[in-house]
């Protein structure tokens, strides 16, 4: 034996001794798919598969026929395309005693130095690693249901600020606020659109703020559809190894919360102005209502020690004044309590027969009849509102308009009126003493007096104020000290709401 010879055979066994100890199925065919060679698993499965023994020399597509000659055909397929200079790489499933088997198997083809081809066929079990993909897949398929069935936000970005994934309702949100679609890789930064640097940069701030491990927690708020709606959003790193790898960003709407707690915000302020005012109000209510009983008391005891009885009438008169003065003042608390507890009764509205009325009233009062009333009414719809209310304005009005008359002139009161399917333009315009312009911005206020000669009860322009606003009114000052004093008050028509 030559030493090439030799040489050859050395290389023969450790070959074989290789595809013996091969963790994968081996085969090697000839061009007329004999077998050359193959190792004990190949043998054993396909024993155990087809109850047929592979010797070499066998053909194995006639081995396969008698079994299955769907899959001889198929082999003898993927053979030829082999030959042709073609790898192929498949994955067969086969069924032993009732249980899928999943192989994945290669086929190449070498030409030989003298002519000829091998084909080698190598084959494994990928059973457990298809069960571990199918659990991955189950897994990600749950995750993802779960992710997109939230209705709160989530997404991930990783240390470049591209977006790893993110939930269905993230995706909608982001879309309607900004009209951007999101897409795995892209920059969550870029995203942000060009004319919103402010935002942009406020998000870098935030991404570069949780790589570095620091968790967040921020309130924003963005205009989606029309509507502005808040939301808290939370950022957590994303750790692997002790290093920040990414970020995991949560995001829930708390519009209705905001909203109550503003509202919450806005009641508190004004029971705190309302508690205010009430302590200014028993104050001063006390003060004004002892003031006139007291006065009364006082007349009384005169009476007693007055032995001249000629001075009744006068005391008299001064004790009806003291009462007048009582009276109004308690209607003035009366129609203070009125407006803040009752709704609002809207009806049909006359306003000639509502002045009429208001003005009747105060037919008694002193002075009155030295007021010339001068009164123009136009309306091009029919007005609704609450009559009650409106009575409380121009009694109010009429009477401050008799109280501070100018006695040296004289003294009228232009009522004027324009209603119509939207609002209604009261104006009252006289030319009484008028307001210093230093007292202008305090004459709504409750009990304000711009001297202690002041007549009144101080309630009366911010009850007539207050009145307004409960109708969802707006009253104007125009006052000149020493020419007159003009009010101008808008009123909605509240004819929609009555026909609704």
């Amino acid at each position: 034996m030559t030493l090439e010879q030799t040489e050859i055979g050395v290389w023969q066994d450790l070959f074989t001794s290789i595809i013996e100890d091969a963790d994968a199925n081996i085969l090697l065919l000839d061009d007329e798919f004999k077998v050359i060679n193959l190792n004990p698993g190949f043998y054993w499965i396909f024993l155990e598969s087809y109850g047929v023994e592979l010797r070499r020399g066998t053909s194995i597509l006639k081995s396969m026929e008698s079994v299955d000659p769907t899959l001889t055909r198929l082999w003898k397929q993927r053979c030829l395309t082999a030959l042709g200079g073609s790898s192929v790489k498949v994955e067969d499933v086969f069924e032993v005693d009732g249980r899928s088997y999943y192989w994945e198997i290669h086929f190449k083809s070498e030409a030989l130095r003298e002519g000829g081809q091998i084909i080698s066929v190598f084959s494994r079990d990928v059973t457990i690693r298809k069960a571990y993909q199918k659990r991955i897949l189950e897994n990600e398929s749950n995750l993802r249901s779960i992710l997109d069935t939230l209705e709160n936000s989530l997404w991930l970005v990783n240390t470049h600020y591209e977006l790893i994934d993110f939930n269905q309702t993230f995706y909608q949100l982001y879309k309607s606020t900004f009209g951007v679609r999101l897409a795995k890789g892209k920059s969550i930064i870029q995203l942000i659109p060009n004319e919103l640097p402010e935002l942009r940069q406020r998000w870098q701030e935030r991404y570069e703020s949780g790589l570095k491990g620091k968790p967040g927690k921020f309130i924003d708020s963005y205009v989606i559809e029309g509507e502005t709606r808040t939301f808290e959003v939370r950022s957590y790193p994303i750790k692997a190894n002790g290093e920040v790898t990414g970020l995991t960003i949560y995001s829930r709407e708390i519009t209705k919360y905001k909203n109550a707690e503003d509202l919450l915000k806005t009641q508190n302020e004004e029971l705190t102005k309302i508690n205010s005012e009430l302590d200014r109000f028993v104050y001063s209510a006390s003060h004004d209502l002892r003031a006139p009983l007291m006065s009364v008391k006082g007349i009384l005891n005169m009476i007693r020690i007055d032995p001249d009885k000629k001075n009744l009438d006068h005391y008299v008169q001064l004790i009806e004044t003291s009462v007048n003065k009582l009276d109004n003042f308690i209607s003035d608390i009366i129609h203070y309590s009125r407006n803040s507890r009752m709704d609002i009764v809207a009806k049909s509205i006359d306003f000639h027969e509502l002045v009429n009325e208001s003005i009747a009233s105060l037919k008694y009062m002193d002075e009155a009849e030295q007021v010339k009333s001068i009164i123009k009414i136009e309306s091009s719809d029919l007005f609704y509102s609450d009559a009650s209310r409106l009575l409380i304005i121009f009694n109010n009005s009429i009477s401050n308009a008799v109280r501070y008359r100018d006695k040296w002139k004289d003294s009228y009161l232009k009522i004027l009126i324009n209603s119509n399917f939207e609002k209604a333009l009261i104006t009252f315009e006289d030319n009484g003493v008028g307001i210093a312009p230093e007292f202008q911005d305090k004459i709504f206020k409750m009990f304000f007096r711009a001297s202690a000669d002041s007549k009144g009860s101080g309630l009366g322009l911010y009850i007539v104020k207050s009145t307004i606003e409960k109708l969802n009114g707006t009253i104007q000052l125009n006052s000149k000290l020493g020419e007159g004093t003009t009010f101008v008050i808008e009123i909605p028509n509240l004819k929609k709401e009555v026909e609704n």
